[in-house]
């Protein structure tokens, strides 16, 4: 056994989903997809969680969309 729970497979995800979204804001795509693949194979929930809370923030401040680069 890994000794790794699912709360730790968690975290580790959303980590590797929130270094994707610099590594976008750095315009580093390649990488990215490499660290949202890890993301998702470890915890996919993490990744849905961390863009749904995007996309909330996004709606309450619909400038916070352009500031972010998208």
């Amino acid at each position: 056994m890994s000794g790794t729970t699912p709360n730790d497979n968690y975290e580790h995800a959303r980590d590797l989903a929130e270094q994707a979204l610099e590594a976008l804001d750095k315009g580093d795509e390649a990488q990215a997809d490499a660290l949202l693949a890890k993301a998702k194979k470890l915890d996919k929930s993490a990744v849905v969680e961390l863009v749904e809370e995007l996309e909330e923030d996004a709606g309450s401040d619909p400038a916070a969309a352009k500031r972010a680069g998208g």
